[in-house]
C-alpha cells in the first residue's frame, strides 16, 4: 500500500501528546512495511503541519495538539532543537576554520 495521505494521517492520529502514535504504529495501520518508511511518513505529517494542522511530536508518537499546553511543549522542543542545531553549526564551522591542513 502507498504512503497515506494527509488526510488519512489526520483521522488517524489521536488527540493529545498522551496518546502519541509512532511512526511504525501509522505503517502497521496502514499496511505499509516500517522499514525505511519514517522518513515518508514525516515527510507526509510535515506537509499536514504546512496545510494547516495542528500536529505535535514526542520520543513517543506524533499526535494532534489538544491544547495550549501540548502546543507551547511542542514549541519549545522544536526551539531546543533549533538551538543545538545552530550549537553543532557553530562548532563544525570553528572545526573547519581551525583544522589542521
Amino acid at each position: 500500500m502507498p504512503i497515506p495521505s494527509i488526510s488519512q494521517i489526520v483521522a488517524f492520529l489521536q488527540t493529545g501528546k498522551h496518546n502519541a502514535i509512532t511512526a511504525r504504529e501509522i505503517a502497521e495501520h496502514f499496511n505499509i512495511s516500517d522499514g525505511g518508511v519514517e522518513v515518508a511518513i514525516r515527510d507526509v505529517i510535515r506537509g499536514a503541519i504546512g496545510n494547516g494542522e495542528l500536529i505535535g511530536s514526542t520520543n513517543q508518537g506524533f499526535f494532534l495538539i489538544a491544547d495550549e499546553s501540548d502546543y507551547l511543549e511542542y514549541i519549545r522542543s522544536l526551539e531546543s532543537r533549533r538551538d543545538e542545531i545552530g550549537n553543532r553549526i557553530n562548532h563544525l564551522t570553528n572545526n573547519w576554520t581551525n583544522r589542521r591542513q
